[in-house]
């Protein structure tokens, strides 16, 4: 990975992939889609939790109430905190 790319994303270079109706792939647009670096970790809806998973830190799962704050844990400037208070 570049230099360029050591940072963590923006709220514009994140992509999410749906892969069920209760699970998504958050991506990072800045590498190709080819690349399995570009993948930055998982989002899966559980009861009434969207529980976040990022590859950065696996054996931590950060939950949050609602999908828009679940994804955007994944960007600069979001302290990656459990909003539940699970870990």
């Amino acid at each position: 990975m570049t230099d360029q790319l050591s940072a963590p994303p923006l709220a514009a270079d994140i992509r999410i992939s749906i892969l069920s109706d209760h699970e998504w792939r958050i991506c990072d647009r800045r590498v190709p889609d080819t690349n399995a670096e570009s993948v930055l970790g998982y989002i899966e809806k559980t009861g009434v939790y969207f529980e976040v998973m990022k590859l950065s830190s696996p054996r931590n799962l950060f939950s949050f109430t609602d999908l828009e704050h679940a994804v955007e844990s994944f960007s600069t400037g979001v302290p990656p905190v459990s909003l539940t208070g699970r870990l």
